[in-house]
């Protein structure tokens, strides 16, 4: 039995593991050309892992009508189903306010969550326990996009999201290659179709949340890694659509090869 562990644990050290590490920050824009505000992306993707943490700045002419800091973290497994979250944190500022949510998910989907302030109304309807345990956190479903696209290089696939209160569905749909510079990315990108279908959750002074129209995400296609993170956003509006783009591209990818300690000889 032990020579049986030793092997095991030979084969298991011996394994390569790898790490994709990414620094990307992202410029907003709205009206098509007026700075809002800053992303600022950290992501660690291993072949079985993933932490990621984002924050949000508001600026410029955003902030003569709220002034917005996000700061959102969120951590979780990838197999070969894709990826299944564990947990999630959001510290929001705005408005002289302030929101933490916490959430947790164990191996059954079932959420814990901690909201403070909690909310005094939850939406009419508001998100069933069903509809919880079958999404994923918003930060960990744009990891589960990016992994998706880049395991199949394709533009499918319907992700329900649930935030602490909102429960919605994004889905990607078309699909289109092409060549992209910027930001310190150069290479192919998938332009995708972006929807966002509000399911519950919400109240009737949530209308602007329920009717976001159709938009793009553009992914990048890197050939050495499964990780194809956003490098740009863009929701049309009426009066010139808001954009998300890319403003500066840091990958550091990781090999690491384990091996078992030998003895030093006596």
């Amino acid at each position: 039995m032990r020579a049986l562990l030793a092997f095991a644990a030979l084969l298991l050290f011996a394994t390569p593991a790898s790490a994709d590490r990414f620094a990307l920050t992202y410029d907003g824009f709205g009206l098509g050309f007026v700075p809002v505000g800053g992303v600022s992306v950290d992501a660690d993707v291993t072949n079985d892992s993933y932490d990621i943490s984002a924050s949000l700045q508001s600026r410029g002419i955003l902030n003569l009508f709220e002034r917005t800091n996000i700061q959102a973290t969120s951590s979780g497994v990838i197999n070969a189903s894709g990826v299944r979250w564990q947990t999630y944190t959001l510290d929001h500022h705005y408005s002289r306010k302030r929101r933490q949510i916490s959430m947790s998910a164990d191996e059954n989907g079932a959420i814990t969550a901690q909201i403070e302030p909690n909310y005094s109304t939850w939406g009419d309807p508001a998100a069933t326990e069903e509809q919880r345990r079958a999404s994923r956190d918003p930060l960990s479903n744009v990891v589960a996009m990016a992994i998706d696209v880049g395991r199949s290089r394709r533009c499918e696939g319907t992700y329900p999201t649930f935030d602490g209160r909102f429960h919605y569905l994004l889905q990607l749909s078309d699909g289109d290659i092409d060549d992209y510079e910027g930001g310190g990315y150069a290479g192919q990108v998938l332009k995708c179709k972006l929807a966002y279908i509000a399911v519950s959750g919400f109240n009737p002074r949530d209308e602007g949340r329920r009717r976001i129209p159709e938009g793009q995400i553009w992914f990048a296609l890197m050939p050495d890694t499964t990780f194809a993170p956003p490098v740009r956003i863009s929701t049309p509006l009426s009066a010139g659509g808001a954009t998300i783009r890319l403003a500066s591209f840091r990958r550091a990818r990781v090999d690491v090869q384990y091996a078992p300690d030998t003895p030093t000889p006596p």
